[in-house]
């Protein structure tokens, strides 16, 4: 298959310097992917469109939450932005995100791998003119999403920084012309290189997205109601010929739902999970090929045969990658930390295992120990306390009722000389009895 024409509104300068370092958050790719699903299924006219929100600090640029935008036609019929509209929400959106303060900083839009097209000039040069200098376009390819070569690959899309070149004016270049002149430097665009970075409540999102992956096959897999609709016509021949009593059965049927091909909260969690791990192997697996093909187109080396000079060995223009001596350097430290993963002496790796394990368990116990006899000794300390309390107690109430005893004379027992009346009359029995007197304090 021959290659097309090279697209004119890219530039063939490579990026220099002082291009800027683009950091993009998967919240942006989120927005887009919601903006198409949506205008596919609506079935709505025109491009898709949304500006893209971010922080700059110098070089480095981050992209962090988009919006799709609303588009008008002008007279020529050409899409462009409503200018009100998109200021309003632009500053809604600025209102929202005061802290880190976001700002416009690129716009988003679908388009071929090719690259940019003249239509989205007008849009491009007008963003330029209101609200950034050097807006980044962010394209994303449809045509690629749902191929097999982008399976765990990168992503369907690329950013471009706009320049102006001195060369050839573009014909469709209309945002450019000054008084209906062509200037002649067009803008032409030039690919940026970006990192995917994520957010704890990105991460949150995106785990919610995946988790949506599980119900969507849930839904796909209610096939067997299909079956079902179509007997309904052959079952209503069916009861028309035997009666309006057995005309009922069909319209029951249609409602039975298969319960097995619905997943509970818990098959999805695990759903998402295996995919999860299913989507990590398959990376590792094309890293670790991608790695042995590199290390496989290279030539030989003095390493592997010691026949060969002690030199940088020639360049092979057979070889489609060159000799990159830091890629080496990093594929060797990841050789050198395998051992550590999986050991090669087993025996000895679990027996140093079960040292550690028992030393540590050791530890605990003595720990546990020292605990019971700091408990024991806090018991005896309070049992101490309480039986010297409790001593005390007892004696200080011997003391009180001895003392009372002691103390005690013959005004307290009614034995004084008005009270020697009760004896008098008991004992001496009235008149011609002795009478029995006592004196205060011959009472013992």
């Amino acid at each position: 298959m021959a290659a097309g024409p090279p697209n004119p509104l890219l530039s063939t300068a490579r990026a220099s310097d002082t291009s800027p370092v683009v950091q993009l958050h998967p919240l942006v790719l989120l927005t887009i992917t919601d903006s198409l699903t949506r205008h596919t299924l609506r079935r709505l006219p025109g491009p898709v469109v949304g500006a893209i929100l971010g922080q700059q600090n110098g070089q480095e640029i981050t992209m962090e939450v988009a919006f799709q935008a609303k588009l008008n036609q002008n007279d020529a019929g050409e899409a462009v932005l409503d200018d009100v509209w998109f200021a309003s929400r632009l500053e809604q959106y600025k209102d929202v995100h005061k802290v880190p303060a976001l700002d416009l900083v690129g716009w988003f839009t679908l388009g071929p791998s090719t690259g940019p097209q003249s239509h989205m000039l007008p849009i491009h040069t007008r963003i330029q003119e209101l609200h950034n200098d050097s807006p980044i376009l962010l394209l994303f390819h449809p045509e690629d999403a749902v191929a097999e070569v982008k399976a765990g690959g990168k992503l369907p899309l690329t950013l471009y920084e706009s320049i102006s070149e001195t060369g050839p004016v573009i014909p469709n270049d209309k945002a450019m012309d000054i008084d209906g002149a062509p200037t002649g430097k067009p803008v032409k665009f030039r690919e940026l290189v970006y990192t995917v970075e994520t957010g704890e409540a990105e991460m949150i999102s995106v785990d919610f997205v995946a988790r949506g992956g599980g119900n969507a096959t849930a839904v796909e897999g209610t096939k067997p109601k299909a079956s079902s609709s179509k007997s309904v016509p052959e079952a209503s021949e069916d009861s028309s010929k035997k009666g309006k009593g057995k005309a009922k059965e069909p319209s029951k049927a249609e409602g039975v739902i298969d319960e097995s091909t619905v997943l509970t909260a818990e098959d999805e969690e695990i759903l998402s999970s295996l995919i999860a791990k299913s989507n990590a192997i398959k990376m590792l697996s094309t890293r670790i090929t991608l790695l042995r093909r590199y290390l496989a187109s290279l030539p030989p080396s003095y390493l592997s045969d010691p026949s060969l000079p002690f030199t940088n060995p020639p360049a092979d223009p057979t070889t489609a990658l060159p000799l990159n001596h830091p890629i080496l350097r990093s594929i060797s430290a990841l050789l050198a930390r395998i051992p550590i993963l999986a050991p090669p002496d087993s025996a000895a790796f679990a027996r140093e295992t079960q040292e550690e394990q028992s030393d540590v368990q050791l530890v605990a116990l003595l720990a546990s120990i020292a605990g019971s006899v700091q408990s024991a000794k806090e018991v005896g300390r309070k049992f101490n306390i309480v039986d010297s309390a409790r001593f005390q107690g007892k004696k200080g109430l011997m003391m009180g009722m001895s003392m009372g005893s002691m103390g005690m004379g013959g005004s307290q027992l009614g034995l004084d000389e008005g009270g020697g009346q009760y004896f008098d009359t008991v004992m001496g029995g009235g008149s011609g009895g002795r009478t029995l007197r006592e004196r205060p304090g011959n009472y013992h």
